[in-house]
């Protein structure tokens, strides 16, 4: 709670200076990433509040537009890798929206993606980083113990150099890592993140192709 504190001191100043600098900019096609400083610092704000006051944390759940989400995601990696990075949409526009936490969801796919675009560090520098988004409605699907007519799955692709066989079989498991400086944690959130929606995320994975699959449960 104390480091939740020195948190959120900051996040207003820089909520306010990412205002200031949009109302200066030249052109507006640059409000795009001030908008990401601003959206990202209310997500932190939000996050610290749950921290502080956990025991007073209503649930946030709401209606949900998956495409909603991952453009979402894909604003925010892009933002942080803006060159040598492509990222494919790969969309099944016909989906219905669900219940849940929209910010959860957006934290477990950021997690994933983010985790992805780490990994492409050789292939951005070349210019051929790629990641894809695809989105698709499977039918009769099994999660869990669970049966259920209809589910979103979701894949999140990378053309990186894959997961270390050794890892492979822990990749969820708390505080492992494939990175040097990595908390271990990312991959662990957004496995509970997507439990908490009871999906279930998997992962497949060889040297030039990785795949996370994300399923959740659709009405």
């Amino acid at each position: 709670r104390n480091l939740a504190h020195e948190i959120k001191n900051p996040l207003g100043g820089i909520r306010g200076a990412a205002q200031l600098l949009e109302m200066e900019l030249p052109s507006r096609s640059l409000n795009e990433y001030t908008q990401v400083i601003i959206h990202e610092a209310d997500r932190l704000q939000a996050l610290v509040d749950r921290l502080l006051a956990p025991h007073r944390r209503a649930p946030t759940v709401a209606d949900i537009n998956i495409h909603e989400v991952l453009e979402r995601v894909r604003a925010l990696i892009l933002a942080e890798f803006p060159r040598g990075l492509q990222i494919v949409r790969d969309y099944d526009t016909s989906l219905p929206e669900f219940r849940g936490d929209r910010e959860q969801l957006i934290q477990a796919v950021l997690n994933i993606a983010h985790n992805a675009a780490q990994a492409l560090t050789d292939q951005i520098a070349g210019g051929d980083a790629r990641i894809v988004l695809r989105t698709r409605c499977s039918r009769q699907v099994t999660i869990g113990r669970q049966r259920f007519r209809l589910a979103l799955e979701l894949h999140i692709e990378d053309n990186g150099p894959g997961v270390p066989p050794e890892l492979r079989d822990r990749i969820f498991f708390p505080l492992v890592s494939g990175r040097d400086g990595g908390s271990g944690l990312g991959l662990t959130l957004a496995q509970d993140y997507i439990q908490q929606h009871q999906g279930v995320v998997e992962c497949e994975s060889q040297p030039g192709f990785t795949l996370f699959k994300i399923l959740l449960p659709l009405p």
